[in-house]
């Protein structure tokens, strides 16, 4: 089984943190059977747990690593920065503070991750019961998948599908349309069919349409 993946920061910043709006996704590297993602908050400031006021003023930085898990029979580890702040509130008890990442560094933390395979299964991990739930299309996945908040599209060599997933995580097809793949696989492409990712545009923060290039003859 092979994993079609993109190692791009901003492919997977909403590919593995969707939902989450404190993190932002610094680099990925893939070597080894292994997926590493580097990622630290994107807030300007947090809010002292004790008396609740916001500081910006940072003391220094540590790294945590949530749970590993596999993907696709390859590792995935995430390596959080967290930064330690000061409270400057001269009444308050706390000298420092770490950046909460409620939804992410929670001990029973849980979110969802996206994989494709060349062979065309399509699946979600989730991170916080380490289950995998997937469907086989039964083509052939050559491409990067897309996604955006809320969305996640596949471009197989026979057909562009935007899919969700059930509560449990299990994919499904919201909707297929094939498109042109004739006559034959053209020199340069890996796959009889589309050769590109799709890619999101127009309305909705951008992302209200999706597209892809046909493998149509004489183009």
């Amino acid at each position: 089984m092979v994993l079609v993946m993109q190692t791009d920061a901003p492919f997977w910043e909403p590919l593995v943190f969707a939902g989450i709006e404190d993190v932002y996704v610094e680099a990925v590297t893939a070597a080894f059977g292994t997926v590493e993602v580097e990622a630290r908050g994107s807030s300007a400031e947090a809010a002292c747990p004790d008396c609740g006021r916001f500081s910006g003023r940072v003391h220094d930085r540590y790294q945590r690593r949530p749970k590993d898990l596999p993907l696709a029979e390859q590792g995935f580890v995430i390596r959080l920065t967290v930064r330690r702040f000061i409270c400057g509130s001269a009444d308050c008890p706390r000298r420092t503070f770490a950046e909460p990442f409620f939804r992410l560094a929670a001990p029973h933390a849980r979110f969802r991750v996206w994989f494709a395979t060349g062979g065309g299964v399509i699946g979600t991990v989730d991170t916080g019961a380490g289950t995998v739930r997937s469907i086989s299309t039964g083509e052939g996945v050559q491409n990067s998948i897309s996604t955006a908040p809320g969305r996640t599209v596949v471009a197989t060599d026979h057909a562009l599908s935007p899919l969700s997933a059930a509560p449990d995580g299990t994919p499904a097809v919201e909707w297929r349309a094939p498109y042109d793949r004739r006559p034959a696989r053209k020199p340069g492409q890996l796959s009889w069919g589309t050769g590109t990712t799709p890619s999101f545009f127009g309305p909705e923060h951008g992302t209200g349409f999706v597209t892809i290039v046909d493998n149509a003859a004489p183009h």
